[in-house]
């Protein structure tokens, strides 16, 4: 396996153009692509996450006080 860093473009049709040394071997290879989103100055878009409010109501679990993350870690600061 070999490493290379190099710049690639990539076109409107998601064409990724890439040049390597000439010493490479030719044909079919299996390849990792890794896009650096800092270079462009862009970001990848975020996902929402989905408001759990109502499937935490279908599982109509009860509540018990005291064991709640919040509750645990006051009294862990004590």
């Amino acid at each position: 396996m070999r490493t290379f860093q190099t710049l690639a473009e990539i076109g409107e049709d998601g064409t990724l153009t890439a040049h390597l040394p000439a010493s490479s071997p030719a044909g079919p290879r299996r390849v990792v692509i890794v896009v650096d989103d800092a270079d462009t100055g862009e970001s990848p878009p975020r996902r929402k996450l989905p408001d759990l409010t109502e499937f935490r109501a279908s599982l109509e679990g009860k509540p018990y006080p005291g064991n709640s993350v919040v509750d645990m870690r006051a009294r862990e600061s004590r």
